[in-house]
């Protein structure tokens, strides 16, 4: 079975609880090696030596992720564009980055979240992978969150990943891939894919 992730392509993958979504997504992520098949990138075969490049694609945000209050591996922080991330997240009252560092960590989940993929936007890359990240966040974040940023993120072509279960927002997604039991179920090819 054959998957393919095309630039600029938003997907979600959906699946219970166990069906191995979050395995999907570290193995796509390079975090986790496959022990059968292979990954792809342009067509050609990753090698386990080019896995800490291949890893620098993405921008990712776990749901055991960790928050530093500093912005390890990232130069010449754009403090403008960061501090209108923070209003458009809704989090300029809950902390700020000021002598390079954000004042408070003390969040909730939900706003932890939010400013772990304010870190992914500074961060630039090309895919985006998102573990759940609308599970935590309010009604009214959460349709932002789907509706504008998802939307701006593609525009800006931004290839995403997500996994999520919120069908009521399925369509904005270009594909929906279904995991059970381990195993990615088929679905029909999107146009212009290219192996990732």
């Amino acid at each position: 079975f054959r998957l393919s992730f095309a630039a600029g392509e938003t997907v979600f993958i959906v699946g219970g609880n166990g069906s191995g979504k979050s395995t999907l997504m570290k193995l796509l992520t390079g975090l986790y090696a496959p022990h059968s098949g292979a990954l792809l990138v342009d067509g050609v075969r990753l090698q386990a030596s080019h896995y800490a490049g291949y890893r620098e694609l993405f921008s990712m945000v776990f749901t055991d992720f960790h928050l530093f209050d500093r912005l390890y591996g990232q130069t010449n922080i754009d403090e403008k564009r960061l501090a209108q991330l923070l209003t458009r997240m809704e989090l300029e009252e809950k902390t700020a980055y000021t002598n390079g560092h954000f004042t408070h960590l003390s969040l909730s989940t939900g706003q932890k979240k939010r400013l772990a993929l304010i870190v992914a936007f500074l961060e630039d890359r090309p895919v985006i992978a998102l573990d759940e990240f609308a599970a935590d966040q309010d009604p009214e974040f959460r349709r932002f969150f789907y509706e504008t940023l998802l939307p701006e993120l593609k525009a800006a072509g931004k290839t995403v990943i997500a996994i999520t279960h919120d069908d009521r927002y399925f369509h904005c997604a270009n594909r929906v891939i279904k995991m059970e039991y381990g195993q990615v179920q088929p679905t029909a090819p999107a146009s212009n894919t290219t192996d990732l």
